[in-house]
C-alpha cells in the first residue's frame, strides 16, 4: 500500500513538479511550446483490444490527432505479463517523447509480488486519467442471485467458484481479495484465473468457463443490459449513478470493502522537462474534454 500511496502522490503533484523543473532548468521565456511531437505518437496498451483500458487509449489517440493537426497517432497493444511486456516495450522505444503507455495498478504491484521488477520509478509518470469501482458479476442463469448468497457459498466452500481476473495483483484482483477477506472467506482456497484483459474475462464468464467475473461497470454493464450478466455488488462507498444505481454496494451488504481501479499514463524513463510539460498540458486538456 505504501507503493500505491507514493505513486498517487507523484501523479497528484506532477504539475507542480513540472513547473518547478522548468523554472530551475530553463530561461523564463521557455514555455510548453519548447517541444512538440513531429512524428507518429505511439500509445501502448498492455491488454488486448476491446477492453476498457484499450478503449481509453483509443480516446487518447483520437484526441492527440485532433490536437496535433492530424499528426498520426497509433495504439499498440502489447498484452502479457501483467503489463510487463508493455512497460519493457515502452522503455525500448527511448525517451524521444513520442511514446506513452497506459498503466494500471500492476505498475506497482508486479514488483511487490515478484513478477516483474519494473515500477513507477522506472518510467515517467504523466497523468492519472480516471478511477472506477469494480463490479462482481455472474451469468444470469447462475443459481447465485445476490452478493450475500455468493459469500455464503464461498464461506462454506472457498473453492466452489472460479473468479476471472485480468492478472495477478490487478485492480480487480485486489478488489475481489478485499471483499472476500472482509467477508471472512479463506482467500488461500479461492480459485482465480488470470486473463490478458477485461474483454477476455467477460468472454470466459459468458462462455461458462468461470463462475464470477470482476469488471468495471463500464465494461460489464452492456452485458447486464443484454440480459447475459447479473451484477451482484460494486466496491464503491455508495451506489453509483444512472442505471447502475440498482446494484448495491458491498458496504450495504455488511462487507466493509471499497476498492477502485485507476487508469494512468506514463512515458519512458528520462523524458525531458519540456516533454513532460507538453504531456502535462495535453493530457490535462484531454481529461477536461471527457
Amino acid at each position: 500500500m505504501q507503493e500505491i500511496e507514493r505513486f498517487a502522490k507523484v501523479l497528484l503533484r506532477l504539475s507542480a513538479v513540472c513547473n518547478a523543473l522548468g523554472a530551475a532548468l530553463c530561461p523564463a521565456s521557455v514555455s510548453a511550446a519548447d517541444w512538440r511531437p513531429d512524428k507518429n505518437i505511439e500509445v501502448i496498451v498492455g491488454t488486448p483490444p476491446g477492453g476498457p483500458l484499450d478503449g481509453t487509449a483509443r480516446l487518447v489517440q483520437n484526441f492527440l490527432e485532433q490536437r496535433n493537426n492530424g499528426l498520426p497517432a497509433s495504439v499498440m497493444n502489447k498484452p502479457g505479463g501483467g503489463h510487463a511486456i508493455a512497460m519493457a516495450y515502452l522503455n525500448q522505444r527511448g525517451a524521444d517523447g513520442h511514446t506513452i503507455a497506459m498503466a494500471l495498478p500492476n505498475l506497482l504491484t508486479n514488483r511487490i509480488i515478484g513478477t516483474n521488477p519494473v515500477t513507477y520509478t522506472d518510467v515517467t509518470p504523466l497523468a492519472l486519467l480516471s478511477s472506477e469501482y469494480i463490479g462482481m458479476s455472474v451469468r444470469t442463469d447462475s443459481p447465485i442471485k445476490t452478493g450475500k448468497e455468493l459469500l455464503a457459498k464461498l464461506r462454506a466452500d472457498p473453492g466452489s467458484l472460479t473468479f476471472a481476473i485480468t492478472s495477478r495483483a490487478s485492480g480487480n484482483h485486489i478488489a475481489a481479495g478485499m471483499v472476500l477477506k472482509a467477508a471472512g472467506v479463506d482467500l488461500k482456497k479461492v480459485k482465480f484465473v488470470s486473463f490478458k484483459g477485461a474483454a477476455e474475462t467477460t468472454i470466459a464468464v459468458l462462455g461458462g468457463h468461470v463462475g464470477v467475473v470482476m469488471a468495471t461497470p463500464t465494461s460489464a454493464w452492456k452485458h447486464v443490459q443484454a440480459g447475459k450478466l447479473r451484477m451482484l455488488a460494486v466496491t464503491a462507498p455508495k451506489r453509483l449513478g444512472g442505471e447502475i444505481a440498482s446494484v448495491p454496494t458491498w458496504k450495504e451488504l455488511g462487507v466493509n470493502a471499497v476498492s477502485a481501479n485507476w487508469r494512468s499514463v506514463v512515458g519512458p524513463k528520462g523524458l525531458s522537462a519540456a516533454q513532460v510539460r507538453y504531456w502535462d498540458q495535453t493530457l490535462g486538456a484531454f481529461a477536461k474534454s471527457l
